[in-house]
């Protein structure tokens, strides 16, 4: 008696990259060399055109925050998210252009007194100990005009982050507003077979960035008002100015904390050794709760990288491509890992087990 074939299963969705090779060496060969002419050329590209991708991954970063806030308010109210996205977008501009107008005057006011006090302070040491400085401390018509041209490259610094900020802004808005859109472009680069699990893998890559701003932006904000209420019972000039800037700097994990108390123990300067010494240990109770109270809590809902892996992007990406390389660092990592686990890990070795370390479950989607 026969056994009758089982019906066939459901098909399974092709993997984004196979392992499989043919055994004849000569395609194993052209198999190496074309990767290698592939990533060569990538490679290249990248590097050429470094400061555009590191703006346009900027950029996705800020559309995927607005669209994570729209579709969220879409949940809350019901209303159409056209509507939640106008919504939030007025409601930062409006935030970020309030507190502008609020606390720019006194800042640029108490920032011209404090560089005048700090100018005052060096022509006085180089009064006293002009001797030892010798006629290089003596300014001349070549260090005029030395002077001037650092001015003319500050101006012009300026002018480009500026044009760069308007850039990011709007190709930021233009991916919340239709993200599907933009997401289905890339996927269409793909060989047919394999655009559902490019796009699958690209849907998780934009859930973890999202998870990840959530996270950013929680800390940020408790950092910014822990920080504003010390400064202000201190009786600190422009607290909440620095209180801004401490909450912003969080955002570049480790270094941007250091760095936001610089302009802090600056100000505090001027009050005396006492406020700097308070002002030290206002921020390292901060961001003290921020680490060891806050961020566990959070990190169980969001994403958590390895410390390790974040320090390390943040250091190669900060050495190749500067500032912009540091801001965007950690959320860039985040994303090469998905793409690691997804990819390789899964499509190549077929692994599909327990999560690697560096996502929540949760926060996959």
């Amino acid at each position: 008696m026969s056994v009758p074939t089982p019906p066939p299963g459901p098909a399974a969705a092709p993997r984004l990259i196979t392992s499989g090779m043919g055994s004849d060496p000569r395609e194993v060969l052209v198999a190496l060399l074309r990767t290698t002419v592939i990533l060569g050329a990538a490679i290249l590209v990248i590097w050429a055109l470094s400061d555009v991708i590191l703006l346009i991954f900027l950029a996705v970063l800020i559309g995927a925050m607005l669209r994570g806030l729209a579709d969220w308010l879409t949940r809350l109210t019901r209303l159409p998210t056209w509507a939640t996205l106008a919504l939030v977008t007025v409601v930062l501009v409006l935030l970020v252009g309030g507190i502008g107008w609020w606390v720019g005057p006194r800042f640029v006011k108490e920032g011209q007194q404090l560089w005048s006090q700090v100018s005052g302070k060096i022509q006085n040491l180089r009064h006293e100990y002009g001797s030892f400085l010798g006629a290089g401390a003596v300014p001349s018509k070549n260090g005029e005009s030395a002077l001037t041209h650092s001015a003319a490259t500050v101006a012009t610094s300026t002018l480009g982050f500026f044009g760069s900020l308007l850039v990011v802004a709007a190709t930021a808005l233009y991916f919340a507003i239709a993200p599907r859109f933009y997401r289905d472009g890339v996927v269409r680069l793909f060989p047919i077979p394999y655009r559902a699990r490019a796009s699958e893998v690209l849907t998780k890559i934009g859930h973890t960035l999202q998870w990840w701003l959530l996270g950013q932006a929680i800390d940020m904000a408790v950092v910014g008002v822990l920080s504003g209420i010390g400064l202000f019972l201190l009786g600190v000039p422009l607290a909440l100015a620095l209180a801004v800037v401490a909450g912003l700097f969080t955002f570049v994990p480790y270094f941007g904390p250091i760095v936001s108390a610089i302009p802090a123990i600056i100000v505090a300067g001027t009050m005396g050794w006492s406020a700097v010494v308070w002002v030290v240990l206002i921020y390292l109770v901060c961001h003290a709760v921020e680490g060891y109270v806050v961020a566990p809590f959070v990190q169980r809902r969001t994403v958590e990288l390895p410390p390790a892996l974040t320090i390390l992007s943040m250091t190669i990406l900060a050495a190749l491509f500067g500032i912009l390389g540091l801001i965007v660092a950690t959320p860039a990592m985040a994303a090469v890992l998905v793409i690691i686990r997804e990819v390789y890990v899964r499509d190549v070795l077929g692994d599909a087990g327990e999560e690697l370390p560096l996502v929540r479950r949760d926060a996959a989607g």
